[in-house]
């Protein structure tokens, strides 16, 4: 007797032979094996036939005999796929986790974060890393194959001096940093390499992140003095900055300070440190460096922070506006441009106390390259941001922008449920600036027309003439 099975089907065996034969009583299956077993009588002779009709089992009674494999067909020997023998005498590159320290000048690239169609700065990293033999071409199109972790993203524009990136690189390269760097362009440059933990994330374990902003003094010159380049800020508009950004420190929402978060615990953040440098003269221009310490910071956080004081300073908002803007209610602020912002440092305290004195791993500290740093940073951060601001004049423009900002606040249980709403709203209200904008056009276009006859355009301008007047009269 034969019996035609495949071994995926040795389990329901027992119950075909049961079916068929009455003299099959008893059957046992053993799934692990793939081989079936059978108490049967000595005379009882049973095979078992694979799919191709090749028996490859012979059972007679209680004994049991393997039939040989017939050989294999040619042209089934033309489908037999062999894996590439690996090669034993190059032996397996054993990984580390490492910390780069970086520092790079933004101008021309799209932010931090890896962007597939526009420039930024883990881009060129990666395309480096990967130059320099230390990732694959799999790595460098899916970075979380190696681990890599940024410690903050950055806005387009914005630069960085000391900026952390974690992940699992080979542990053989004598000069990792220089092998990095000679692929990097002049903007972006390594700083220096740290071994820690196996299990390290930079974006984790950073307790703090500090932020400056530079810009010319001019932008906090108060409305009774003239917006102009030759602009010197006086002590005391230098203490009232000061004690307005004191009204930033401790926990507060910040859903105002930016965009797509409605208010939620995901906007509470804590400002360690605040504080405003002395002014200084470079390149006929006053500048001002104000330093930003906080544990997170959201999208356009600082950014819009600073508007508000700059707002404040120029007399369009009143000062009580900052404690407004830190409540519930809706409050559209201004955003200061981006040229001036940079990330100055991430603070590791917590990872340095824990394993920074073990004796295996190196504390996350920039001592030794300080001086790197600060000469990347004169050579081109700070000359970046100054040459810009010189030939661009990006914080005039902006400012021309500030004065038809309207600092409307709006009461969280208002009709107002989301910020587009809010934008909607905002986009209907008129600061009397520009009510005075519009009626000084209107004058220089009566000025530079040979026909005087505009009874028209005098009907239509009434209404808001007289709005403005009783705008600014009250």
């Amino acid at each position: 007797m034969a019996i035609n099975i495949g071994f995926t089907r040795c389990k329901n065996l027992m119950r075909l032979a049961c079916c068929m034969i009455p003299w099959l009583a008893k059957c046992q299956c053993s799934r692990a094996t793939g081989i079936w077993h059978q108490s049967l009588a000595d005379s009882t002779v049973v095979s078992v036939k694979d799919r191709n009709n090749n028996v490859i089992l012979i059972l007679r009674g209680l004994s049991m005999k393997q039939v040989s494999q017939p050989d294999v067909m040619e042209a089934q020997v033309k489908h037999i796929k062999l894996d590439p023998v690996p090669d034993l005498s190059t032996p397996a590159v054993q990984r580390r986790k490492f910390a780069l320290l970086l520092s790079f000048c933004g101008k021309g690239y799209h932010g931090m974060q890896k962007n597939e169609y526009f420039r930024s700065i883990e881009n060129d990293l990666l395309g480096a890393m990967l130059a320099a033999n230390l990732i694959t071409e799999e790595e460098y199109k899916i970075p979380q194959l190696f681990y890599f972790q940024r410690v903050s993203r950055t806005d387009k524009g914005v630069s960085a001096a000391r900026l952390l990136v974690s992940a699992s690189l080979p542990g053989n390269v004598p000069n990792m940093k220089e092998e990095i760097s000679k692929h990097l362009c002049d903007q972006i440059r390594v700083m220096a390499t740290y071994r820690t933990t196996r299990a390290f994330n930079c974006k984790l374990w950073c307790d703090s992140r500090t932020y400056s902003y530079l810009c010319p003094t001019f932008a906090f010159a108060p409305f009774t003095e003239i917006t102009r380049e030759g602009y010197r800020m006086t002590p005391e508009v230098l203490k009232e900055v000061r004690r307005l950004l004191n009204m930033y420190k401790g926990t507060h929402n910040f859903h105002n300070f930016t965009s797509q978060i409605p208010q939620e615990a995901r906007a509470i953040r804590n400002i360690i440190d605040i504080d405003c440098g002395k002014p200084f003269i470079s390149d006929s221009l006053e500048w001002i460096t104000i330093r930003i310490r906080g544990q997170s910071f959201v999208l356009h956080q600082i950014r819009k922070m600073i508007g508000l004081i700059m707002a404040i300073s120029r007399g369009l908002a009143d000062a009580n506006f900052i404690t407004e803007a830190l409540t519930e209610n809706y409050v559209n602020l201004p955003i200061a441009p981006a040229l001036g912002l940079v990330l100055e440092e991430q603070h590791f305290d917590y990872y340095n106390k824990k394993f920074g004195s073990d004796g295996i791993h190196e504390p996350l500290k920039w001592d030794k390259s300080e001086k790197s740093i600060q000469k990347f940073r004169e050579q081109y951060i700070s000359a970046s941001i100054v040459n810009t601001e010189i030939q661009e004049k990006s914080m005039l423009k902006w400012l021309t922008i500030l004065h038809f900002h309207a600092y409307e606040i709006y009461s969280a249980s208002s009709e107002i449920k989301d910020k587009n709403q809010l934008k909607e709203k905002h986009s209907q209200v008129k600061s009397p600036i520009w009510y005075a904008y519009r009626r000084l056009g209107y004058h220089r276009t009566l000025e530079n027309s040979e026909d005087n006859n505009c009874d028209d355009d005098d009907d239509d301008d009434d209404d808001d003439v007289g709005h403005h007047q009783l705008l600014t009269d009250s």
